[in-house]
C-alpha cells in the first residue's frame, strides 16, 4: 500500500548563508554530534544548505561555486543528509534563487535592472543582496545547479527554494522577453504582469525538475505573495508560512495568512526562529515563553511547526539553541497525538482584501489585519476566504472594509444568502469607486457619497448605546455617506447591514 506523506510536526530550518571570506567553513563539524543533538530536540525535519545568498554551495561538486573556504575534501551536506537520515530525521535541501552573488558578481549582466536602468539590490558599496533577472541565463545556470544536487542525493526529500518574488526588470534579456510576448517594456503594469508571468513560468518548470527526479520529494517556493496562493498552490507540496514575529513580520502575520493558506488542501506550517530579531542573530536567544507562545499558535491553527537557525560557519550548533528548542519540541511532541488527523472548523469566512503586492511581506495594519485581531480576540473560529473558495461552508462572511464586489462575486453572494448565509459589510466594501452605488440592492443601504470632512463624530442611538459612554465619538478618518433603504428589513436569512456616518446617524 502507498504511504501517504505526513509533513513533520517538528522542524528546523537551518541557514547557512556563509560569505567567500570566511575560512575553515565546516571545519568543526561533527556528524554525529551534529544529528545527535537535534534527536535530543525532538527535531524530526531539518532544511539543510545546498546553495546560499552568496551563491555558494555546500557539497563536493566541480563547479567552481563550491565555498572557498569549505574544509578540502568535506561534503558537507552530504554529511548532514546522511547523519540526520540515520537517526530517522528527514533532510529536505534549501537553494537560494534570485540571490546569488557570486553569479551576480561573475555575470553583471544577469542582474535585474530597475526602469531607470540602475541594478536591482545593494549597490556595490552597500550592504544587502544583488538580485538576479530570471529572464537571463541565469535561469539555465540554477536549473544545471538544481539538476546537479537532485542527481547527487537522490532521493531527495524535499527542496526549500527561496528569494523567489515576482521580479519587474528592465534587463535587456527582459526587454526582449517583453517584446516576444507582444508587451510594452515602458508600461509599469505590463512589467509587473511579465514578472508574475516569468515567476509562474520557472516555478512550474523547477516544480517538474524535482518531481521527475525524486517523485516523493515535497517542492516548496518561498518568498511568494502568500494571497495569490489559489493560484500559485499547484507549484506547491506544502506551504511555509515564515513569519518572525519580532524580525518584521509581527504577531498578526501569521494567524492571518494561516487562515487563507489552511483552505487550499496542502499540509501548512508556521516557521518562526529562535532569534530575538531576524535572521543570523547570533547571539540572539528567544525566552522560552515567546517560543512556547509562537509554537502554541501554530498548533491551535492545525500547523505544524518550524523553527529557524543559522549554522555557526564552522558547523558546530549552539548547545542553549537547542536546549531550548528541545524543551519546546518536547512540549509539541506531547501534544502531537491530538493534532494528527484534526480538522479546523470555522464558521467564519473573513474575505482577503486585494493587494497588488508581489512580495512576501504584504503591507500589515490593513482592515484585514484588524479584522483578524478583533475576531480572535473575540474567540470566533473563521478562515480566510477569497471570491473563489467555498463559501457555503460558512454561517457568515464577513467583507471588511474595502472589498470590491464585481458582478460575479454579486452572484455569488446573492447565492449564499439564499442558501441561509449571513453577510457583515463595513466601509466602503461592495460600494463603488466614489462611494454613490451599492453592487446589490440586498446591502440594504443608500449610499450617497463620501463625506466632505476630514474628521467626523458618531453618537450611539439607545438601541446599540448599551456600555457606551455617552459622547460624541470621533471617527478619525473618512467615511461614507449612507442611509438606510426604505422599507427594507433583514431577510429570513438573517442578514442585515448597520453604517454610520455623522451626517446621517
Amino acid at each position: 500500500m502507498k504511504r501517504t506523506f505526513a509533513l513533520p510536526y517538528r522542524q528546523i530550518h537551518l541557514d547557512f548563508h556563509t560569505g567567500p571570506w570566511i575560512p575553515d567553513v565546516g571545519r568543526d563539524f561533527d556528524a554525529r554530534d551534529f544529528a545527535r543533538t537535534m534527536k535530543r530536540a525532538h527535531v524530526n525535519s531539518v532544511t539543510t544548505f545546498a546553495k546560499c545568498h552568496h551563491g555558494h554551495l555546500y557539497y563536493n561538486t566541480r563547479r567552481p561555486e563550491r565555498h572557498p573556504g569549505l574544509k578540502p575534501g568535506l561534503d558537507l551536506l552530504r554529511e548532514q543528509v546522511e547523519a540526520l537520515h540515520r537517526v530517522g530525521i528527514r533532510a529536505p535541501i534549501y537553494i537560494s534563487v534570485q540571490c546569488d552573488e557570486y553569479a551576480a558578481d561573475t555575470h553583471p549582466e544577469w542582474i535585474a535592472r530597475k526602469a531607470d536602468g540602475a541594478p536591482v539590490g545593494a549597490g556595490p558599496l552597500s550592504p544587502g543582496w544583488q538580485i538576479l533577472d530570471m529572464s537571463s541565463p541565469y535561469q539555465e545556470f540554477l536549473a544545471d545547479q538544481t539538476r546537479e544536487v537532485l542527481r547527487l542525493f537522490r532521493p531527495v526529500d524535499g527542496i526549500f527554494f527561496d528569494m523567489c518574488w515576482d521580479q519587474p526588470s528592465l534587463n535587456n534579456y527582459t526587454v526582449e522577453a517583453l517584446q516576444r510576448e507582444g508587451l510594452d517594456p515602458e508600461d509599469e503594469e505590463q512589467r509587473k504582469k511579465f514578472a508574475r508571468l516569468v515567476a509562474h513560468r520557472y516555478m512550474k518548470r523547477f516544480f517538474n525538475i524535482v518531481k521527475a527526479s525524486s517523485r516523493e520529494a515535497t517542492v516548496y517556493f518561498n518568498s511568494r505573495p502568500l494571497h495569490n496562493l489559489a493560484e500559485e498552490i499547484q507549484y506547491h507540496s506544502q506551504v511555509e508560512i515564515e513569519a518572525l514575529p519580532t524580525g518584521g513580520w509581527g504577531y498578526m502575520y501569521f494567524p492571518k495568512n494561516v487562515r487563507f493558506a489552511r483552505t487550499l488542501g496542502r499540509p501548512y506550517l508556521g516557521m518562526t526562529a529562535r532569534f530575538h530579531k531576524s535572521w543570523a542573530d547570533f547571539g540572539g536567544l528567544k525566552p522560552y515563553a515567546a517560543l512556547e507562545y509562537e509554537t502554541s499558535q501554530m498548533m491551535a491553527h492545525g500547523a505544524r511547526c518550524s523553527i529557524g537557525d543559522q549554522l555557526h560557519p564552522r558547523g558546530v550548533l549552539d548547545k542553549a539553541a537547542y536546549e531550548l528548542i528541545g524543551n519546546v519540541y518536547r512540549r509539541v511532541e506531547e501534544r502531537q497525538p491530538w493534532l494528527e488527523g484534526a480538522t479546523v472548523v470555522s464558521q467564519i469566512g473573513l474575505f482577503q482584501v486585494p493587494t497588488t503586492s508581489t512580495r512576501v511581506l504584504e503591507a500589515g495594519g490593513g482592515s484585514d489585519e484588524g479584522a483578524t485581531r478583533m475576531l480572535t480576540q473575540l474567540k470566533h473560529q473563521f478562515d480566510v476566504v477569497i471570491p473563489e473558495s467555498d463559501l457555503a461552508r460558512y454561517e457568515l462572511l464577513v467583507l471588511p472594509d474595502c472589498v470590491p464586489v464585481d458582478g460575479a462575486l454579486a452572484r455569488r453572494l446573492r447565492e449564499y444568502l439564499r442558501g441561509g448565509g449571513a453577510l457583515l459589510v463595513t466601509g466602503a466594501s461592495g460600494l463603488n469607486a466614489d462611494g454613490t452605488a451599492a453592487s446589490m440592492p440586498e446591502l440594504g443601504i443608500r449610499p450617497t457619497g463620501i463625506s466632505p470632512y476630514k474628521t467626523t463624530y458618531v453618537r450611539f442611538g439607545p438601541e446599540i448605546a448599551a456600555g457606551v459612554p455617552p459622547t460624541d465619538h470621533v471617527m478619525y478618518e473618512k467615511g461614507v455617506r449612507v442611509t438606510p433603504a426604505a422599507s427594507r428589513s433583514p431577510t429570513r436569512s438573517g442578514f442585515g447591514v448597520w453604517r454610520s456616518d455623522a451626517q446621517t446617524a
